[in-house]
């Protein structure tokens, strides 16, 4: 036997994937509740941009301004 509890010479052992789990388990609480959603703190601060956006809006920028910079010379 092993150091596992696992006999040595069993080949038809597997070690099954499955748990004993509920769904709710998954997921804070907070995310969930509907009545912290609506509290007042909730709402007054907008998500954040994602890098990839304000790279984005910054590389339109320096295009548009190239190309100004373009047309006037």
């Amino acid at each position: 036997m092993s150091a596992m509890g696992v006999p040595g010479g069993a080949r038809n052992f597997v070690i099954s994937g499955y748990a004993d789990y509920r769904h709710d388990n998954l997921y804070f609480a907070r995310g969930q509740s509907v009545s912290l959603k609506a509290m007042e703190w909730e709402g007054r601060l907008k998500p954040l941009m994602p890098w990839s956006t304000l790279i984005l809006i910054g590389a339109g920028i320096a295009a548009a301004a190239g190309l100004a910079l373009a047309l006037l010379v």
